[in-house]
């Protein structure tokens, strides 16, 4: 059913705010005229949710506190539902005003959080005195929306909170965390609420229960004006009422502080540009705005409110109440907000909030956002009450330029001239830019200096671990000159700037590390070129900055013992750990020049194949541990780049397993054993990942079996194998297992490709070489100059051309894994017979280190991404040149490799006997 509203069209009423009205007299009649435009409500209903708000509060609030939890969450969610029905179907009638509807939702959601607490510690036996949680933000003020998660923090008492069998804190979290389950987690029948505990006091590192001692010394020590503002909306909610208080009156004098200091004042303005920047300039432009954070959005009200209790409410607690219209009545009776603007607000508000709870219960989504689509943003304007969608479109836009012209005159007459401390022309405290460091920073190629500056400004506040204590921030105050001058020096310093950033706000303490810097400028100068450069090795040290370290006393990492009594999960962290820091300095000394490229590869392709050792050894314990003795043997074979011992920085690694047995079971034993090995190569744990690997190298590819049997690989490869299979083959080498296996397999293989340049199968190798690589040229088209593997020209080409004649010629002894010796014995072989092919491949070989010497860096600082001569930094075209030997400069570098891939491709044409070929 639908009812006419077309009486309601704007031409009935003046221009002005949103004028929200019932849809319907009677909550009956709204409810049944509104589920035509709200699915939500249709679903409810269709399920026999109720439409009495009073019983669905007494069924979630009245739940015997012995009952199982699994009833528990079943009861809570029918009554979530009746709650959402009844309370929809009296906002769209008008029954209940849309602060009654906030303040009824608020009182469900925290008797539903009471009784998912109560159920949380009865079925672990302990009683809720000493633990207690403190609704915040929208719960606290009892201002929820209608699909409103609810942020909340939980606190308990070591002295009075009684664990049972459990340590108090251990037995805190466990309750936190079922009680959190209880309320959001998704079954059936739905969840209750979402329950968000990020706003307690240091969430990255604090567990979801914080006991209140904990607490006490973080607000004291380290809190945020931030989470000043958040506080102001604290409310106890549930568990020990009266424990709360008391914790919420020990926060008044952090929360409410008589006196301003200018850092509290800066950082309140720097919130509101935060906000203006972050909605953009098209805030106004657009029909389907986010009501809550867009211009003239319910948060700027918010904020115009909190604020001035900020500032006001130490000296006056008048201004202490939690909600957002309280707050603002008590600052118009105080003459510090106009009566217009006080009731121009207070409209706004409410409007906002009715169109807010009107796109909600469409779908029960938590989105604040008008559609942008006509057709459903009209059934959004139906329900407000509006029968003609361009009325609400403009009546919606009115609302919120009147909201953002009270927002924007908030710090109209503010004195800005906050307190600094004037460190030259480098200034980063108070509260606007120094253009004075603004054209520093600019002049040292920052193309963002207020960024930068509000970040070190940050830094300054205390606002990282480095800086919580004044020594932190005054050695910072003494080395910021030297880590700004280095990055300019870096020729990209928003980019070591962005690095460094990561890196400085990981560090756990930061008076040790920061120390090292100042004592060693030649370090200093080190790291910030690493991060600048090298975004791999930036990574690194941002989680693990203890490896500067490492750099100063030159320490080798020490492989770990893994041993049989290791466990398979432990053996896979401690293995990430090494493998982490081994990474880390191959790369950090392949960067500065300490390494040379090819010896890189070696490095590379070295710490990869004892990695597969070590996690093939943890890999057969845990399979014997698991599935018995071992059936037989087996052999992990490399492949690919790992296979001819040319890793760079980043690759994936392809190997086959291959084992050897006649038991019933070995095809499941071996199976097992290698999807422990690819889990413990690949898994990513709390210590992180390792590789990617690719096994489609195998018999079969992904079609086949994961471990291989040795007579089905020689079957295989004698039998069924295509050319560019044999191809792959040129480049197996044994890494680890049974010697005698992996020197058997390896006999089949040169056995196999040899076999088929004997045979009449030799006539295809040609033309299917040739298809592949035309194949691969249009799947993976020319990138420009600094694409160095797939492009014309590339490694791809100088491999097939090598592989192509390892096959023809089928020699045992020149099939060789890796591409460099392959190149040099094609060479040895023609220099009596065939002088100028020889010639070839000595150019080839040479060609070949000049791109895998530069990949090797591009890998290592750039990742996967082919740069263009525009984006490479400055300073890693220096370090290209040495890496290639070239002393004339970058330009010269780049025309020399040009010609080097020229002149490959033409050879590549004329070797594989391409016809044509598409850049």
């Amino acid at each position: 059913m639908r009812t006419d509203l077309s009486s309601r069209s704007g031409s009935a009423k003046p221009l002005g705010m949103l004028d929200i009205r019932p849809i319907a007299p009677t909550p009956e009649a709204a409810l049944a005229a509104a589920i035509e435009h709200a699915p939500y409500l249709r679903r409810l209903a269709d399920r026999g949710a109720g439409l009495d708000f009073d019983a669905a509060l007494k069924a979630a609030t009245t739940l015997p506190r012995d009952m199982p939890i699994d009833e528990v969450m079943i009861a809570l969610r029918k009554a979530k539902a009746s709650a959402h029905l009844s309370l929809a179907a009296a906002d769209l009638s008008g029954t209940m005003d849309v602060m009654e509807v906030t303040r009824h939702l608020t009182e469900f959601a925290g008797g539903s959080l009471e009784t998912a607490l109560q159920a949380a510690l009865a079925a672990r036996g302990l009683k809720a005195e000493g633990i207690f949680v403190v609704a915040l933000g929208k719960m606290g003020a009892f201002e929820l929306n209608y699909s409103s998660d609810i942020d909340v923090c939980a606190f308990y008492e070591r002295s009075r909170f009684d664990g049972g069998e459990r340590d108090s804190g251990d037995a805190a979290q466990r309750v936190i965390r079922e009680m959190v389950r209880i309320m959001d987690e998704t079954t059936a029948q739905g969840y209750v609420f979402r329950t968000d505990l990020r706003l307690r006091p240091d969430p990255g590192s604090t567990p979801v229960a914080v006991s209140t001692e904990m607490a006490d010394l973080y607000y004291e020590s380290q809190g945020q004006n931030w989470e000043r503002m958040v506080w102001i909306k604290g409310r106890p909610t549930a568990g020990d009422i009266p424990a709360a208080e008391r914790f919420q009156k020990r926060l008044e004098p952090y929360v409410w502080r008589r006196n301003m200091d200018y850092w509290a004042i800066g950082d309140i303005q720097a919130i509101k540009r935060m906000i203006n920047t972050k909605v953009g300039d098209d805030g106004f432009a657009s029909v389907s705005p986010d009501v809550k954070l867009s211009p003239g959005g319910i948060r700027e009200i918010e904020f115009f409110v909190q604020t001035q209790q900020l500032i006001l409410g130490g000296r006056e607690p008048a201004f202490r109440d939690n909600s957002t219209l309280g707050a603002m009545e008590a600052l118009r009776a105080a003459g510090i907000v106009s009566d217009k603007t006080a009731a121009d607000l207070t409209t706004a508000y409410r409007a906002l909030r009715n169109v807010e709870h009107r796109v909600q219960m469409r779908q029960d989504e938590q989105t604040h956002t008008v559609p942008a689509d006509p057709a459903e943003r009209e059934a959004v304007a139906w329900l407000c009450g509006y029968g003609n969608l361009g009325d609400f479109d403009r009546d919606l836009l009115e609302t919120r330029r009147v909201v953002q012209a009270a927002y924007d005159a908030l710090f109209a007459q503010e004195d800005r001239a906050a307190e600094r401390h004037d460190l030259g022309n480098l200034v980063f405290t108070g509260v606007d830019d120094d253009p004075g460091t603004v054209k520093t920073l600019s002049d040292l190629g920052f193309s963002d200096p207020s960024s930068a500056i509000d970040t070190i400004r940050n830094w300054h506040r205390g606002r990282v671990m480095a800086t919580r204590t004044p020594r932190g921030r005054e050695i910072l105050t003494s080395i910021l000159p030297g880590i700004l001058k280095a990055m300019g020096a870096t020729g990209e310093p928003d980019e070591a700037f962005r690095w460094f950033s990561r890196f400085f706000e990981g560090l756990s303490s930061g008076v040790q590390t920061l120390s090292m810097l100042l004592a060693r400028p030649d370090l200093l100068d080190d790291l910030v070129s690493t991060l600048a450069l090298a975004p791999r090795l930036a990574q690194i040290l941002a989680r693990r900055p203890d490896l500067l370290e490492a750099l100063v006393s030159n320490a080798i990492p020490r492989a770990p013992e893994l041993t049989d009594k290791v466990s398979f999960d432990a053996a896979m962290d401690a293995w990430r750990r090494y493998h982490r820091e081994q990474s880390f300095l191959i790369g950090h000394r392949l960067l500065h020049g300490l390494l040379p490229t090819d010896q890189a590869a070696e490095a590379w392709t070295s710490l990869a194949d004892e990695t597969i050792r070590q996690m093939a050894g943890a890999a057969q314990a845990e399979t014997m541990r698991r599935n018995g003795d071992v059936p037989g043997r087996w052999a992990v074979f490399a492949m690919g780049k790992l296979g001819g011992g040319e890793l760079t920085a980043g690759s994936d690694l392809d190997i086959i397993l291959i084992y050897d047995s006649q038991a019933d079971d070995a095809q499941t034993w071996f199976t097992r054993l290698t999807q422990r090995l690819i889990t413990a190569l690949t898994a990513p744990t709390a210590e992180g990942a390792l590789y990617e690997v690719d096994m489609r190298l195998r018999p079969s590819g992904r079609a086949g079996p994961v471990a291989v049997s040795l007579s089905a690989f020689r079957h295989y490869q004698n039998e069924e194998a295509w050319t560019w299979e044999h191809m792959a083959l040129t480049r197996m080498r044994f890494v680890c297992g049974d010697n005698t296996l992996g020197e058997e397999v390896l006999a089949i293989a040169t056995d196999a490709i040899s076999a088929r340049a004997r045979s009449e199968r030799r006539k295809a190798i040609p033309g299917d070489v040739s298809d592949m690589r035309a194949t691969l040229y249009r799947e993976k088209p020319d990138k420009g100059l600094w694409d160095l593997k797939t492009a014309e020209g590339g490694l791809i080409d100088i491999e097939f051309m090598a592989q192509k004649e390892m096959l023809l010629r089928g020699r045992t002894d020149l099939i060789r894994p890796a591409t460099a010796l392959a190149l040099s014995g094609l060479a040895e072989a023609d220099e009596s017979e065939a002088p100028e092919d020889a010639e070839d491949w000595y150019f080839l070989r040479a060609a070949l280190h000049l791109v895998s010497s530069l990949q090797q860096i591009q890998r290592l600082a750039l990742g996967d991404t082919d740069a263009e001569d525009e984006t490479i930094p400055e300073g890693l075209k220096n370090r290209f040149c040495r890496a290639a030997a070239e002393e004339d400069g970058f330009e010269v570098l780049e025309n020399h490799l040009r010609e080097v891939k020229k002149r490959v491709h033409s050879m590549a044409r004329e070797k594989l006997q391409l016809k044509s070929t598409e850049s």
